[in-house]
């Protein structure tokens, strides 16, 4: 599959070193190209005429980091002035582990290089390894709040919330408007999802407020995407490892739930509390799976 684009000479430049950041390798140039950059499985070749020509069965990866590059360039011009906070979360959909929220605050031009640089796009678009890499990288850069709810602290604040908008909204409106009143923010950028509120405060802030679907195309956005994720994943370790396990898997799929079950066996119901969302649906089922068997 071949696509091409066309960047601007800076976004080339930021484009090659990225690349080789998320573990590509030189290659020999072509006539007319300024660099070739080899991954597994993909190809990009940039031209002085400023063509970018990706290549290969996985060159949706450089892809995405392209154009994620290009949106975030236009995001952070004389339309959005700096500083510019982003917020996402991580573990929402996830059976097992903590939900994390995270911010993330981009003050000046050399900041924002610096992240595109550092790698930073939608973390749904990154491995694991990539993750916990790029945000190391960012928490050098800028800066961040991150906000961590075990599953023990979870469950007793969806008690009281009855919803996990609600509870989200809550974190996020302490989160983004602490970083946003420390970096003097001119904007805060939210990604929408089911009934988020458009404002989180009553009263009126000193900085535009933006809640758009799929907000990871603005850097900060991803950037904090990035960093909800590393939480999320550190999390999820110091869950497994608490209870004697090398994982615990992510998501709700039918092999978290048969691990589920296999806690509660070994270590009784109350275990669910310390590692598990107790709300969702699986939990109760496990439950009257296991009391039928009794």
């Amino acid at each position: 599959m071949n696509i091409v684009r066309i960047m601007t000479p800076e976004q080339r430049q930021d484009l090659k070193l990225l690349l080789v950041h998320v573990g590509g390798m030189y290659g020999q140039r072509p006539s007319g190209a300024s660099f070739r950059v080899k991954g597994e499985e993909w190809v990009v070749t940039g031209y002085n005429s400023g063509k970018v020509l990706f290549q290969g069965r996985r060159s949706d990866i450089p892809l995405a980091i392209a154009d994620q590059m290009q949106t975030s360039g236009v995001s952070a011009d004389e339309k959005m002035p700096l500083p510019v906070v982003g917020g996402d979360e991580s573990g929402k959909g996830d059976l097992f582990g903590p939900l994390v929220v995270s911010a993330f605050a981009i003050r000046t031009p050399e900041e924002r290089s610096a992240a595109v640089a550092a790698g930073a796009r939608d973390c749904k678009l990154m491995s694991d390894g990539e993750v916990r890499t790029v945000a190391a990288r960012l928490k050098t850069i800028g800066m961040c709040e991150i906000v961590v709810l075990m599953p023990a602290q979870y469950n007793m604040r969806y008690r009281r919330a009855k919803n996990v908008n609600v509870l989200l909204n809550e974190l996020y409106a302490d989160l983004l408007l602490g970083l946003a009143r420390k970096c003097d923010a001119r904007t805060v950028i939210l990604d929408k999802y089911g009934n988020r509120a458009v404002s989180l405060w009553k009263e009126e802030q000193s900085f535009r407020f933006i809640v758009e679907e799929r907000a990871e195309r603005y850097l900060e956005v991803a950037a904090a995407s990035v960093l909800a994720r590393n939480a999320f994943l550190d999390g999820l370790d110091r869950l497994a490892h608490e209870n004697g396990l090398e994982t615990l898997p992510k998501g709700s799929s039918a092999e978290t739930q048969a691990v589920l079950k296999r806690l509660v066996r070994q270590r009784g119901e109350s275990i669910l509390n310390y590692v598990a969302k107790t709300h969702f649906a699986p939990v109760q089922a496990c439950l009257n799976d296991l009391f039928e068997h009794h």
